[in-house]
């Protein structure tokens, strides 16, 4: 009987590891917002757009978790690039609009840049010829 599993390289494993750590991750925290479990404090919900949570979780989920998720399973240079980029646009939008740093952003941020550069076609050796 034949296998339906395939290898991945071991690239591909890492990426898909830290992709789907990164939607876990977005998808909690947007959850932790929407229910209320996580509390922004006062002068931070203010400065929220509408001063909605609840918006804000939702945001979180769909820029970052949903195209993590995408990546985690399909794992193509555009999707990787996308989502990274959306990762670090929204902590960007974070520090912007919240005004405040926690030491999770650069711990983001550099897990968005390694999912770039794992998830960017190898470059070929030097003297290597493209078939």
């Amino acid at each position: 009987m034949m296998s339906t599993l395939r290898r991945l390289d071991p690239r591909q494993s890492v990426l898909c590891l830290i992709a789907g750590l990164l939607a876990i991750w977005a998808f909690a925290g947007a959850f932790a917002l929407i229910t209320g479990a996580l509390d922004l404090g006062p002068l931070a919900r203010a400065r929220l757009p509408w001063q909605s949570p609840v918006l804000a979780g939702a945001m979180l989920a769909l820029v970052v978790g949903v195209p993590m998720t995408v990546v985690a399973f399909v794992r193509t240079a555009q999707t990787t690039m996308l989502a990274a980029c959306a990762l670090i646009g929204w902590i960007l939008l974070q520090l912007l609009v919240l005004r405040e740093f926690s030491w999770i952003q650069p711990v983001c941020v550099i897990l968005a840049v390694i999912v770039a550069a794992l998830g960017a076609p190898p470059v070929p050796a030097r003297g290597a010829t493209l078939r």
